[in-house]
């Protein structure tokens, strides 16, 4: 069930990444502190494959040090075919260094709880005389707690491994993907 977990992310990640930049450019910008303008940038989209995937707009547009650290921090909803619900957080972390960060742990900051991250996929070796291209995918999947909690305190997340990076998402973000869930038919 981990593996399958763990591919579904990946496919389903790096094929709507692709369209998601592709749109990015169009849409206007975001009050990362309002659920209401996060939600006018919320996707959802049926796949065949993998059930319905809700994801909001790509987190890391919304301050310097997370742009120049990480190309995309999503928080991603997806309904899979037999109707069970998976929540996670998608990272994807491409830079120039002469190390891998070799991201290995997340912590929640609020309650330093270990959170279970798990590497998608890790390359390298486009370099230069003294630095090369890097980029790590990662995946901290959540329980329904957390994404709820999240709607209320934010969520405050340490990833670590050669070097430490904290990730705190607002909390009208978690609000905004509560809101566009679709409400059961009766």
């Amino acid at each position: 069930m981990k593996t399958f977990f763990h591919i579904l992310i990946l496919i389903s990640s790096t094929v709507f990444v692709c369209q998601i930049l592709a749109e990015a450019a169009t849409k206007p910008s975001i009050d990362w502190r309002s659920a209401e303008s996060i939600g006018n940038h919320i996707e959802i989209r049926q796949d065949a494959a993998h059930g319905e995937i809700t994801y909001g707009p790509n987190f890391s547009t919304s301050n310097q040090f997370l742009s120049k650290n990480f190309s995309d921090i999503y928080l991603m909803r997806i309904v899979d075919l037999e109707g069970a619900d998976h929540y996670t957080i998608y990272i994807n972390a491409r830079y120039n260094s002469k190390n891998f960060r070799s991201y290995e742990s997340a912590v929640n900051a609020q309650d330093e709880a270990k959170l279970p991250l798990q590497v998608l996929s890790k390359t390298g070796g486009n370099c230069s005389i003294a630095i090369c291209q890097y980029e790590e995918k990662l995946a901290i999947p959540l329980n329904f707690l957390y994404f709820f909690d999240g709607s209320v305190s934010g969520l405050n997340i340490t990833i670590s491994g050669n070097r430490n990076d904290q990730i705190k998402i607002p909390d009208a973000y978690f609000k905004a993907m509560l809101n566009a869930i679709p409400e059961e038919k009766i």
